[in-house]
């Protein structure tokens, strides 16, 4: 069985960072990192760009961090018994320097789904954490393998990286008209681009950013509704009670009165 000992996802920093610590004899670490960083790697800093991952060996020496505020990454620590250690040789993952999958946003996708289910603390939890654990590790393999960087499609990992800084900042004035200027590419373009690579539209992940974000606020905190549509990047409180309804099902009021514990 893999055991985590403890996880997260979207830790984002206040402040700028600079995290320095070693690793257990057992415990290794996967970082996933959503924004530009350093990390010191056997004594030299490296520039990293966001939609970055990196998997600590046991005993490895910690070094990373941010000059500015933000930084954001999702994580796992965890440990291996023998048959394991076995699997996670076989999958021929790099150890202890920067990479860049294929497909980040999915990765961070198995993260969230398996923190929830690390935190939730029911009798099964050990398992579902195994079983998310290896689909994570073979999703990472299969990633690293099966696409090589040259025969990336052209525009996807730009495309990739504005939707991983959709999801981190989902309050921005995000605009797909920048977004294709940005790429030299018509709107048209890049929509059927977005809807090709990850079958849904830009302006439907903005939205589920958002009413995600918006989700968190509701069943965390005591702010009130116009203060979580601000927040969440709504240019007033009625639009955002429209779309969450219209999206959720429910009231933003009726979702925080059905879910006192965070079960989003």
């Amino acid at each position: 069985m893999i055991t985590v000992s403890t996880c997260g996802y979207d830790s984002n920093h206040k402040k700028p960072c600079n995290v320095m610590y070693n690793l257990t004899s057992d415990e290794y670490l996967v970082l996933l990192i959503k924004t530009d960083a350093w990390f010191n790697i056997e004594g030299q800093i490296v520039e990293t760009k966001p939609n970055m991952m990196i998997i600590y060996s046991p005993k490895s020496f910690i070094n990373y961090g941010r000059e500015e505020i933000g930084y954001n990454d999702d994580w796992i620590h965890f440990s291996l018994n023998d048959d394991d250690s076995l699997f996670m040789k076989n999958l021929n993952i790099p150890l202890n320097q920067p990479l860049y999958p294929y497909d980040f946003h999915s990765l961070t996708a198995i993260v969230e789904l398996m923190s929830k289910a690390y935190h939730k603390e029911t009798p099964h939890t050990n398992e579902i954490v195994d079983h998310y654990m290896h689909l994570f590790l073979d999703e990472i393999s299969d990633q690293l393998s099966a696409v090589p960087a040259d025969t990336t499609p052209k525009y996807y990992l730009e495309l990739s990286q504005i939707r991983t800084s959709i999801y981190n900042a989902p309050a921005k004035n995000w605009s797909v008209n920048t977004f294709a200027e940005d790429l030299f590419i018509s709107v048209s373009h890049f929509q059927h681009l977005y809807k090709e690579f990850f079958d849904t539209s830009c302006q439907k992940d903005i939205i589920d950013a958002r009413l995600r974000l918006a989700k968190f606020y509701l069943t965390t905190t005591d702010l009130s509704i116009k203060e979580i549509a601000d927040i969440c990047g709504y240019e007033n409180e009625l639009h955002f009670m429209r779309q969450f309804k219209k999206f959720i099902g429910r009231t933003p009021t009726e979702f925080r009165k059905s879910n006192i514990i965070a079960t989003f």
